[in-house]
Formats: structure tokens, C-alpha cells, sequence
């Protein structure tokens, strides 16, 4: 990890969106570019990031999380501008098949392809309702979509995530959306598998075992970690980002910003990578990034 690049592009994202912006999203947003060791272009990424603003109304969710969706649509492989397009039409197209507006709506989007149905997404997201009703909401338009780009039926493509669900839950963790949202996220990798269930039990043990607090908002970041099999990278960056003066009042963002320097060091280094599994860790990447998008937007409007 290159811990220089890292504060480099948080000084340039401070200068852009100035102090008020969330420290979260201003460490998660520095990670995207710095894990693929580029430096933020700060005169485009403001241009960018104002344009997102000016593309609703006052009102609109999208306005909330435009400081994330400008580092992931300037570090996703094509124009920004022609991406941004895309996004908006794929939102309108999301909200016919009847998903409600809200910034995962928008993050769900971003992670849709041409070729995805909307109605499939629709049903896949209905039939996680059928294990937890209560429980499913607009949080998981994102894990829809990455499960919506498997073959499987989406009854299949639940029933498995709900096997992840349980399992991880009999192992010890929390109940909650984020372990759904790991759940789902594993069955973009296939049909529940011992294997990766007990990839992430082991990434989740050496975490601990070197002193970092896991908690239920690191589920997804420890997905994407078990699932690149970088464990021992993620801890030691883990360890590094906890000791850069960046993260003194922001510890807890340790493991998720580890999470994508470790998959994108999967993805540098594994020769022969086809295209389909670099594609499902730059989702699984987004995901998480909007995942943490999304925490901070509900926290903020829980205040207000």
C-alpha cells in the first residue's frame, strides 16, 4: 500500500469538498484511486462531482452521495461524463420496474449492465422478502443487482444467500442487513459453498486475532477479502492504516478501505484474471463503497 498516494488524495478531495464533507467518504473515496495507484485529478473530479449535483432536483438522493459516485464512475473503465449518462438512464429504468427512489436506487444503477432485466431485479429483491420481510429494504437494490447477473433462478440465488445467512449467523454474526448484505454478495461468487463461508470465518478470525475490532458494518468489506483469498495483505494494511495519523479518529474505516486495496491487489497480480471475475470485484468493490455511502447518508438524515 502506498500510504503517501493515500494522503496525497485526501488532501486533494479536502480541497475540493472542503471540511464539512464526511471523513468516511472522503477515506473510502481516496482508497478507490489510491489501490489502483493513481492520483486524483482534483480540477476534473470537482467538475464531475458538480455536475452529479446539477443533475436533480434539490431533492434528489443522488445529490446525497455525490461525492462517492463521482470517485466511482472517474475510476470505472470509461468516459465519466457518457457513465453519468448511463447511470441516470438506468436509474429511470430501475423506477419503472418499481423500485422506489433513494440513493441505493442510484448505487443500484451504477451496478446494473445493459444486458441486466429490471424486472429480474425486482424479483429477486421481492423473493429475499419471503426469509426477511422486515428486514429487506431499499439497502438491498445493490445486492439485487449483483445477484441478478448470475444464471440461477432468483428463488435459487435466495435459498443460497439464506444458507450464507445462517451459517455466518450460527458462527457468530450479527443478524442484521449487513450480514444480508454479505450473504448476497457471496452468491455473486456461486451457489453456497463450505469453501467461502470459511474463507470468511478466517478472515474474520485474523482480524481479530491482530487486535482489529470487527463490527457489523465490516461484513461486506470482509467479504470482498475472503473472496480475493488476500487475507494476510488486507490484515497488514488493515494494521498500516490504523497507525497513519488519516485514521486516528476514524479506526473503524480501517478494515473497509484494507478491503479494496486487497482486492484490487487481487486483481493486479492474478495472471489470467478473465474479465467476468475483475468485473464481480469492482462490483463487489462498489457495493461496498456505496454500502458505507449509504450508512453515512442515513446517519446524516437521522440528525438533521
Amino acid at each position: 500500500m502506498d500510504g503517501k498516494l493515500m494522503e496525497e488524495n485526501v488532501s486533494i478531495l479536502r480541497k475540493t469538498a472542503g471540511k464539512w464533507m464526511d471523513k468516511r467518504l472522503v477515506l473510502l473515496t481516496a482508497a478507490q484511486f489510491a489501490a489502483r495507484h493513481e492520483q486524483i485529478d482534483g480540477q476534473t473530479f470537482t467538475s464531475l462531482s458538480n455536475k452529479i449535483k446539477k443533475t436533480g432536483s434539490i431533492f434528489s438522493p443522488l445529490r446525497t452521495i455525490h461525492f462517492p459516485m463521482t470517485g466511482l464512475l472517474m475510476t470505472k473503465e470509461g468516459d465519466p461524463n457518457e457513465l453519468l449518462e448511463k447511470l441516470l438512464i438506468s436509474y429511470e429504468t430501475l423506477r419503472s420496474a418499481g423500485l422506489r427512489s433513494s440513493v441505493y436506487t442510484y448505487i443500484a444503477a451504477f451496478l446494473a449492465e445493459d444486458l441486466t432485466r429490471p424486472e429480474r431485479i425486482k424479483e429477486i429483491f421481492e423473493e429475499m422478502k419471503r426469509y426477511h420481510r422486515f428486514l429487506t429494504s431499499y439497502e438491498d437494490y445493490p445486492a439485487a443487482v449483483m445477484m441478478a447477473k448470475r444464471p440461477e433462478s432468483a428463488v435459487e440465488l435466495v435459498d443460497s444467500s439464506e444458507k450464507y445467512y445462517r451459517y455466518l449467523n450460527a458462527k457468530g454474526f450479527w443478524k442484521g442487513n449487513d450480514l444480508q448484505f454479505l450473504a448476497n454478495m457471496l452468491v455473486m461468487d456461486g451457489m453456497f459453498r463450505d469453501q467461502s463461508a470459511e474463507a470468511v470465518l478466517h478472515a474474520k478470525r485474523e482480524l481479530e486475532i491482530h487486535g482489529l475490532k470487527v463490527k457489523a458494518m465490516h461484513y461486506p468489506a470482509i467479504g470482498v477479502i475472503a473472496l480475493s483469498g488476500k487475507i494476510d495483505e488486507a490484515v497488514q494494511i488493515a494494521e498500516e492504516l490504523i497507525d497513519m495519523k488519516l485514521f486516528k479518529w476514524s479506526k473503524e474505516m480501517a478494515i473497509t478501505v484494507a478491503a479494496i486495496f486487497a482486492s484490487q491487489a487481487y486483481i493486479d497480480t492474478s495472471a489470467g484474471l478473465t474479465a467476468a471475475v475483475q468485473a464481480m470485484i469492482q462490483a463487489q468493490q462498489a457495493a461496498m463503497a456505496a454500502a458505507t455511502a449509504g450508512a453515512v447518508a442515513a446517519s446524516s438524515a437521522s440528525n438533521s
